[in-house]
């Protein structure tokens, strides 16, 4: 199994909970504001973390 580091996991949650948290009926951003803002930090996390993996080791 492939050891997964916590800076990577951060970013998957964060990306998971953001999409969970989203009102599909409604997507306008002043009503899903923090949906899209853990959105956009988890999805930030995922791809430094995939381009520098040797500078974020835990």
């Amino acid at each position: 199994m492939k050891k997964i580091s916590l800076i990577k996991l951060a970013g998957i949650l964060l990306l998971t909970f953001g999409i969970t948290d989203l009102d599909f009926d409604n997507l306008l951003i002043s009503t899903n504001y923090k949906a899209y803002i853990s959105m956009i930090i988890g999805l930030i996390i995922v791809i430094i973390s995939f381009f520098m993996p040797q500078k974020l080791k835990d």
